[in-house]
Order: C-alpha cells, then sequence, then structure tokens
C-alpha cells in the first residue's frame, strides 16, 4: 500500500490533471504510519517495555539518513540556481525540514495548491512534519494513559473524534490551518492507530461485539470472503479519492473520508486477502514501497528546481526524465545510504548522534541563510544582483504588529499596515495582495500630503460578498466597516486581482456587492479611488533575468507583453468597469501607464524586474506605480 500512497503523490505532483485525487496519497500514509507506529508503542506498553529512547533512536535511524541528504542536496543546488529571496526562503524551509515545523511555516504562507507553492523544493515536507509531531506527543499521551489506566482504546477513539470535528469545524473556516495542522490531521493517523490495537490486543475486527482484550461475541465475519469484499471495498474507495477528490475541494474535511476508510479497510482484511496478497504484493509493488520513503522526499525538489529554472510548467518529456532520476535517486538512497546506517555494526549511539547533529547543522545552515537574505553575494548570483534587489515583497513586519495592535485585530499581522500608528488614518487602501504590491509607492504619496494612510488586508474588499472561509476573507467585514465608520478616514482606496474572479458566478456575486460598497461609502462622504487591475503575464517575470550558474535556463529577450493582451483583460472586466460609472464621485486609477506604451506593457525597466510573479509587482513596480499615482492625482486629486 506505501506504493500506492507514494505512486498517487508522484504522478500527481507530475500530472495534476491525469490523477486529480493523487495527493490523497498523503492521507494513506498517515494511516499506514499510525498503524505501525501504533503496533510498535501497544506491544511493548503491553509488555511493559516501552523504552523513550530506543523508540526515538530508531525512528532517527529510519527518518534521519535520506531526510539529511535530499536537504543538503537542495541547498546545494539552491546556492547555484537560487535568486536571494528564493535562496533566502529556501533556507527558511530548510530549517523547518529540520526541525519538523515546515507544517507551521507553510500555514502561514500561501495555499498547497497555490501557483507559487510549486517553485517551494521542500514543500512536500509538511506531511513528515505532522508524522514527527505524532511521533513525539502521541508515545506520551499513550504512557499517560496507561499508568492512569485509562483505557487505550478509548483514549485513543477520543482524540480520534475530537481531532476529526477540529477538521470538519475548520475546514471551512480556516481551510489553510486545517490542512496544515497536527490538531485536524492526527485523526487519520489514529485510524491506523486504532486498527493497531485490535491487532495487539488480540481482537478479531471481524468479531461483532468486543470489550478490551477479549471477544464477546463472534458474528461470524472471519471468512476468506469477508476479507476479499473487506479489501475490494477498501480499494474502491481508494480509486474513488484518487479520481473524485479536486484541489478545489475543501480538504481533508469530509473528503478525507475516502482515502483513509480505503486504507483502513485495506490493512483490516489482512495479507490474505487477494487485492493485498496479489495486487499490492507483487515484487514491483513492493520495491517501489521499499524506497516509498525516499521516492516521496526526491520527487518533488526535481520537479520543483525544473519549475523555478524553467520558468514555467516543465513540459512532458523533461518530467519523465525528472519521475525517472527520483527513482534512481530513491534507489540510490535506500541501497547506499539508509541501509547501512540504520544496519551498521557499528555502535547505534554514534551513529544516532551523528545523524542528528547532521540535521541539526543543516538546519543552522537554513536559518543562517534566511538570516542573511539568502546570500545574495554569492558568486553564482552577484552579476544579477542589481536586477534581483527589486523582486521582493517588502514587509515591515513591526509596523504591522504595531498596527494590528493599534486596531484590536485578531488575526494575523499582514491584515494591517500604517504610516503612522501613533496617528489617525486618513487614508484607507483597502483589499488582496493587489493593494499590498502598491502600499509602499501609495504610503509615500500619501505622507507627501501630509496624510496618513492604512492598508487594510482582506480578499475581494466589497461589501456583503459571501465568504470564502478562510481567515482573510473572514476579517473583510470588520475591515470593510472600520474604514466606513471611522471619521478621520476620508478617502478609501480599493483594489483587487480580479483576474483572479473571472467565472460567471463569482461575477454574479461580485457585481451586486461592489455596487453595494460604493453605494454606503459614497453615502458616507467618502472619496473613493478604484485602482484597476495590473497587466497579468502568462509567464515567469524571473526569466527576464536569467539563472546564469544554470546552463539550461531560459532568459526571455523580450520583457514585455503587447498592450492589446492588456486591453483584453481590461475587456473582461468591462462589467465592473460599467458599476463604476454608475457613481460618478468615484475615481479610477489606471496603473497601466507606470510601465505601458501604446504597442507594450514592459516587464523590466532600466534593467530591473518591476513584476515579483505573473501578477504582483515588485518593490520597484510598486514605487512606480506610486509616482504614476502622483502624477494622476495631481489633476484628478485638486
Amino acid at each position: 500500500m506505501r506504493a500506492v500512497a507514494v505512486l498517487s503523490v508522484v504522478l500527481f505532483h507530475a500530472f495534476p490533471g491525469k490523477l486529480p485525487g493523487g495527493f490523497v496519497g498523503v492521507d494513506i500514509f498517515f494511516v499506514i504510519s499510525g498503524y505501525l507506529i501504533g503496533t510498535i508503542l501497544l506491544a511493548n506498553l503491553r509488555r511493559g517495555t516501552l523504552d523513550f529512547a530506543d523508540f526515538y533512536a530508531r525512528r532517527v535511524l529510519r527518518i534521519f539518513p535520506a531526510l539529511g541528504l535530499v536537504l543538503a542536496a537542495t541547498l546545494a543546488f539552491g546556492w547555484f540556481g537560487l535568486f536571494a529571496d528564493e535562496y533566502k526562503q529556501l533556507g527558511k524551509h530548510v530549517l523547518g525540514g529540520a526541525g519538523y515545523i515546515s507544517n507551521v511555516f507553510l500555514w502561514n504562507e500561501v495555499g498547497y495548491f497555490d501557483t507559487s507553492a510549486e517553485t517551494k523544493p521542500l514543500l512536500h515536507l509538511w506531511s513528515l512534519a505532522i508524522e514527527e509531531q505524532f511521533y513525539i506527543v502521541w508515545p506520551l499521551v499513550l504512557l499517560v494513559a496507561a499508568r492512569l489506566r485509562v483505557s487505550l482504546l478509548k483514549t485513543i477513539l477520543a482524540v480520534l473524534a475530537v481531532s476529526f470535528l477540529v477538521n470538519i469545524g475548520g475546514v471551512h473556516r480556516w481551510p489553510t490551518a486545517t490542512f496544515y495542522s497536527p490538531a485536524s490531521r492526527v485523526w487519520e493517523l489514529l485510524v491506523g492507530g486504532a486498527i493497531a490495537w485490535f491487532g495487539v490486543y488480540r481482537v478479531s475486527l471481524f468479531g461483532g461485539v468486543m470489550r478490551e482484550g477479549r471477544v464477546v461475541a463472534r458474528a461470524g465475519f472471519s471468512s476468506a470472503g469477508s476479507r476479499n469484499r473487506l479489501a475490494w471495498t477498501g480499494f474502491a474507495l481508494l480509486a474513488l479519492a484518487l479520481l473524485l477528490v479536486r484541489r478545489e475541494q475543501s480538504f481533508p474535511g469530509n473528503w478525507a473520508l475516502l482515502p483513509v476508510l480505503g486504507a483502513a479497510l485495506l490493512i483490516i482484511a489482512g495479507p490474505l486477502a487477494w487485492v493485498n496478497r496479489v495486487l499490492l504484493s507483487n515484487r514491483l509493488m513492493v520495491g517501489i514501497g521499499l524506497i516509498s520513503y525516499p521516492l516521496y522526499l526526491w520527487h518533488w525538489p526535481l520537479l520543483s528546481y525544473a519549475r523555478i529554472v524553467e520558468g514555467d510548467i516543465p513540459e512532458r518529456p523533461l518530467k519523465l526524465v525528472l519521475l525517472g532520476a527520483s527513482v534512481m535517486l530513491a534507489w540510490a538512497t535506500w541501497r547506499f545510504v539508509e541501509r547501512p546506517l540504520r544496519y551498521s555494526s557499528s555502535r547505534r549511539r554514534v551513529r544516532v548522534g551523528g545523524l542528528v547533529a547532521a540535521v541539526c547543522a543543516l538546519g543552522g545552515l537554513g536559518a543562517f541563510i534566511y538570516q542573511s537574505d539568502g546570500l545574495p553575494q554569492r558568486s553564482a548570483v552577484v552579476d544579477t544582483a542589481l536586477q534581483q534587489k527589486d523582486l521582493v515583497l517588502v514587509e515591515d513586519v513591526e509596523n504591522a504588529k504595531a498596527c494590528k495592535a493599534r486596531f484590536g485585530f485578531d488575526s494575523f499581522y499582514r491584515y494591517c499596515l500604517m504610516d503612522d500608528v501613533k496617528r489617525e488614518p486618513t487614508v484607507a487602501l483597502i483589499g488582496d495582495s493587489h493593494a499590498y504590491h502598491i502600499v509602499a509607492g501609495q504610503m509615500k504619496y500619501w505622507h507627501s500630503r501630509g496624510e496618513n494612510l492604512v492598508k487594510f488586508g482582506t480578499r475581494v474588499p466589497f461589501i456583503g460578498l459571501p465568504g470564502t472561509g478562510d481567515e482573510y476573507q473572514l476579517a473583510t467585514p470588520g475591515m470593510l466597516e472600520l474604514a466606513l465608520n471611522t471619521p478621520s478616514i476620508k478617502t478609501v482606496i480599493l483594489s483587487t486581482a480580479l483576474s483572479l474572479h473571472q467565472g460567471a458566478d463569482e461575477k454574479a456575486r461580485l457585481l451586486p456587492a461592489l455596487r453595494e460598497t460604493l453605494r454606503q461609502f459614497t453615502a458616507k462622504g467618502k472619496r473613493v479611488i478604484y485602482v484597476a487591475d495590473t497587466p497579468k503575464l502568462e509567464w515567469e517575470p524571473r526569466t527576464c533575468i536569467g539563472r546564469g550558474a544554470v546552463p539550461t535556463s531560459k532568459t526571455r529577450v523580450d520583457c514585455a507583453i503587447p498592450r492589446s493582451a492588456y486591453a483584453a483583460q481590461l475587456a473582461a472586466n468591462a462589467d465592473v468597469m460599467s458599476v463604476l460609472k454608475e457613481f460618478p464621485s468615484v475615481l479610477v486609477f489606471d496603473p497601466s501607464a507606470a510601465f505601458c506604451d501604446d504597442r507594450k506593457c514592459h516587464v523590466k525597466q532600466d534593467d530591473i524586474v518591476i513584476y515579483r510573479d505573473t501578477h504582483h509587482l515588485s518593490y520597484r513596480g510598486d514605487l512606480l506605480v506610486g509616482e504614476e499615482f502622483a502624477r494622476w492625482a495631481a489633476d484628478k486629486l485638486r
């Protein structure tokens, strides 16, 4: 079953359109891990031989060799192939991978399925972090329960139930946190743990009414036919999960029941069931299962680096080559790294200590790279340092925290930025990341006018719009109400990424919400400025720079898009412009004048790239828009 899990994930990452639910392979892994670790812990507890030092030493020997190798290799390639801001982020993720807190780092970044996630070579370590957090905490929970003479089965089922309810309750309200949090994932491991209890205490899962330790009444479900039916049902549930679950759906939620129950039924059916005995135990599947862990570790950095270097989704032939390379690297890691370190005749304490020291050193190196802003002095990137330096999103964290405290916001700090937190705000910039990527230029302009700008982070900044359930959208009503009812705020600037909301259903919700927003703000006497969308690119702007140390990287010569392409993007939002025209007092600012001429919209000016991804401006682009806004305002804001 490990083979099914790892192949599902690998094929999903390489060809998401062919196997849309392949990411549920991680959930299959969770059930398997919960079953195996649960069996070890419960068996030792039952015998009274649970040794924490031995348990964790075995975990280190199993997990650290391949992990350390992949972390080191990823850092080594990044030294030559990543720009400073990319290498800085990689350093952070190496620290997260070495410390098994990748999931914590990632849930404060973008979602697992976002486009930018494809350029994070260590994104996949989030699941390993959840497993390790489980390995650290769960033995202690079981030991305490055993010492207090609390039923271990009841303990397992109680924690499982609470975790599942956290998952169901949070998947719509806090989707990113629910995806990455161990609190909403541990139930999947405990499904395997519950099965392990029945195995350790020799309680037949085919036995009807049961009490801890013995079967009270047998219902006659232990026949080969019953096992085969269970196995086929489990296999069918896995197939349904792979085919029906989509990244657009709220996950895990109830959808995770498909792969979790499918894996559970296959385990319960046992090795004698035909599916397990024939389909899942042939030499090929067993071989893939043996290298499943290093294969999981290797495949994503290769695919991610190809995406980074190519500046676009790699072509199918390259993906196939990379998958083949992943298999070879996985086999070599298993044969020449994992096995020698796990089964060496040298003292185990020395091996464990060396592995822990090596992984800790890698984590420390990652922290150093992060603190050093990605080591921009590296010879591999120093020639293009001037071009790279403005690609990053500038974040004033301390200002954001102070702004958050100023207004009493209890969500995370990116919701709020303010020019001067000690003064009353007079201008509010409200919106999503397309408001954030013009905030520096806006602050500079309004500061020069003696005004005090505050930036409120939301999703689509329209009143009455049904929420998406994430943290940003949940904050939107409060942000809009604050701007609406704060007397000192005289000017409200609205900006949002309309290019991400082009569906007919979305437009049907957006337009009435925009109309109501403009009505309420103008009725309050607020001056409203709507910022039109910036041109959206169809290619990665970093290809305008090139990666000199990576000979296969592509460098785009003409870093521009036709003006006609931008005109087509604007035409798609003609209905939005019609709503804006219903309110004569509302001003519309078009930022494209900052980088578009009659023929083209330029992505590079004075040898500096002014975009940081396909639809977000870099810091330099932000300032250019601010300068254009100042020219526009000289005529419009008299």
